[in-house]
């Protein structure tokens, strides 16, 4: 039986050029392993990397989400469901977001590099869109901890529907050593989660 999911209110929550599709390349390495994992009781489905770890099975998680993080980087994957931002037009909706994550996390700094829209296999008919970009905030949320930079990569999938706005979020620390291949396979990450995304119900809804 699917777990009744509750849909999040809009605001409020912490965890370059413009491109009109993001390209979705074959794996360059073979150093990251993935791991098909169920959602929201078998709503959705995605694959991750393996060092991911269901942070449920940690600590209490908010049942409009599903979080997944790496203790060792510092990486995590966020999946979550929100009410419809019926006020924002389909092509600047995961930008709002985007911007609206950095302000909740009150980052000093936020940027976009890339962004666009996506055609995702698991996804189609759903009006799909990422934005890959820069948050600088706080290693505490108390904000007296060292400054963090975080590189973001999200998507966003219309659900429309169901009145729902589907964030895939996925931030991985920039730190001391970060190089240009570690930025390569973050990417690589990302497109894999996105392209192994799917729906595979949207009853849950309906409860």
């Amino acid at each position: 039986e699917l777990p009744n999911v509750k849909k999040k209110p809009f605001g409020g929550g912490q965890i370059g050029f413009l491109a009109d599709t993001m390209e979705m390349e074959q794996p360059q390495s073979s150093e990251i392993k993935f791991q098909t994992v169920d959602l929201y009781g078998g709503t959705f489905k995605a694959s991750l990397p393996s060092g991911l770890v269901d942070m449920s099975n940690v600590r209490q998680v908010p049942n409009h989400q599903e979080f997944y993080a790496n203790a060792d980087t510092g990486a995590n994957v966020i999946f979550e469901i929100n009410e419809m931002v019926k006020n924002v037009d389909d092509n600047e909706a995961v930008e709002f977001f985007f911007n609206n994550l950095a302000k909740d996390n009150d980052a000093k700094e936020s940027k976009i590099a890339r962004q666009g829209k996506l055609d995702l296999p698991g996804c189609k008919g759903y009006h799909t869109s990422y934005v890959i970009g820069e948050h600088l905030v706080n290693e505490r949320l108390d904000n007296k901890g060292p400054e963090l930079r975080l590189r973001v990569h999200m998507a966003l999938i219309r659900l429309k529907k169901v009145t729902s706005d589907f964030l895939i979020i996925m931030a991985v620390p920039v730190k001391s050593g970060f190089s240009e291949k570690d930025g390569q396979q973050c990417e690589f990450a990302f497109e894999t989660i996105l392209k192994s995304f799917e729906i595979k119900s949207l009853e849950v809804f309906k409860k």
